[in-house]
């Protein structure tokens, strides 16, 4: 069966795009003034931001909804949401994935080893957080850490691959914490789709409630950590995710309209903190 362009696009996910161009955006933006980099670091900037927007993120959900047909089937947000990608489509979609990546495999030949083994470690995560022998969504707390690694990744990528090399642990746990709550508070949705299909994720044996409370936590103390770094930007982010959170916990009935909601808060919050970025580097 063929996959039709729109459809492709449609499995890639595009409101989701900014959560691994945006985090490669901020990661790039992060190690200096871009216009002091040389042309071929621009150039390779270039490449691999193409790389994070259609092909990276068909990988990661493609890869996601071939692995997950027999939970999307129970699941409303796939029918209504999204869409649901029979088994016939599965071979095909595998080639049009091997296809669109295939072009930056250069990439791995010029880059510096620290690019390298991030580049390794962000499709390994992408591929096996819903394949197997691993698939890590799971097998709970390895959906945490394999997701978080998806989205945290392309930060490094984009900061190594300027050159630099003296990495902020402290600012990298601050986003590994922002990604815990944002796959946790993404998987609450699905928690009854996901019990039916016998799948166990930190959603499913947290419940709906525990669940909310983590990302609660998991926010904050991204934001603390990002107040030492940016300041009142931190802040004033860690506010809107801290209400939207609270927002679903007081009136969880309405918890899946906030989550539509939620592609949109992460692209303005990966925007503000990439311009103030920008304009701190440049100033």
């Amino acid at each position: 069966m063929k996959l039709k362009a729109k459809q492709v696009l449609l499995i890639s996910r595009p409101r989701f795009w900014m959560y691994v161009l945006g985090t490669f955006l901020v990661g790039m933006i992060a190690s200096g003034n871009p216009f002091g980099y040389d042309e071929s670091t621009v150039l390779l900037l270039v490449a691999f931001g193409l790389f994070f927007s259609l092909p990276a993120n068909l990988l990661i959900y493609g890869v996601n909804d071939i692995y997950d047909y027999d939970t999307d089937i129970h699941n409303d947000k796939k029918t209504k949401y999204e869409q649901l990608l029979p088994p016939v489509t599965h071979k095909r979609l595998w080639l049009i994935i091997a296809l669109i990546c295939l072009p930056f495999i250069p990439l791995l030949f010029i880059v510096n080893k620290a690019t390298l083994l991030t580049v390794v470690i962000f499709v390994f995560t992408g591929l096996f957080y819903s394949a197997p022998p691993i698939r890590a969504k799971s097998k709970p707390p390895l959906d945490l850490l394999f997701s978080a690694i998806i989205y945290v990744s392309p930060a490094l990528i984009g900061y190594f691959a300027t050159g630099r090399s003296n990495l902020e642990w402290l600012a990298v746990i601050g986003g590994l914490l922002w990604a815990f709550g944002m796959q946790t508070y993404s998987a609450v949705p699905d928690i009854e789709a996901d019990r039916k299909a016998g799948v166990e994720t930190l959603a499913t044996y947290l419940g709906e409630r525990k669940a909310l409370w983590f990302c609660l936590v998991a926010f904050l103390l991204s934001a603390m950590i990002g107040v030492f770094y940016v300041g009142f930007i931190a802040a004033i982010l860690g506010i809107i995710y801290l209400s939207m959170i609270l927002l679903s916990l007081f009136n969880r009935t309405k918890l899946f309209n906030y989550y539509t909601y939620f592609p949109v808060i992460n692209v303005l919050a990966g925007g503000i903190l990439f311009f103030y970025l920008f304009f701190l580097m440049v100033l």
